[in-house]
């Protein structure tokens, strides 16, 4: 078996961080190694409480343009390097239980993720969303650091 073989499908949870950027940066540069398929996915947070559809439009695409804009960098870099990589958004939804989830139901061999997220809410010197992965994992969490220098 070749080295890596067993790491060929990539899910990075990505919520628009400079930590998850750095999670994103490390699948790219560990996924060129393995020529690993890297998939991001973002949950988007819920807008069931704004008032009215139109509302709850313009949230969802306020939120999905922050969300590209962040991506620029990243999206650039893995082209330069000739990866192309899936992204995916979920509207609601817990961020730990549907990256767990989505991870187990579609086979993905390991599970990248920043230090923090938006939240900041950290737990034992970690996000609470990596901290409920590792507690529970259903698949290998791989946490990127955060660059000291941001």
């Amino acid at each position: 078996m070749a080295p890596g073989s067993q790491l060929r499908r990539f899910l990075v949870g990505f919520d628009g961080s400079a930590e998850a950027i750095e999670a994103i940066e490390l699948a790219i540069h560990l996924g060129q190694f393995l020529e690993a398929e890297i998939t991001l996915l973002s949950i988007l947070p819920d807008t069931s409480h704004l008032e009215t559809e139109d509302a709850r439009e313009r949230a969802e695409r306020a939120t999905r343009a922050q969300l590209d804009a962040h991506l620029v960098g990243p999206r650039s870099h893995a082209a330069e390097i000739g990866i192309d990589f899936l992204e995916l958004v979920v509207v609601g939804g817990d961020p730990a239980d549907t990256i767990a989830r989505y991870a187990a139901e579609h086979g993905f061999d390991l599970v990248v993720v920043g230090s923090h997220g938006r939240d900041r809410a950290t737990h034992g010197g970690l996000g609470r969303v990596v901290e409920r992965l590792l507690r529970e994992p259903r698949a290998p969490v791989l946490v990127a650091p955060a660059r000291a220098n941001r």
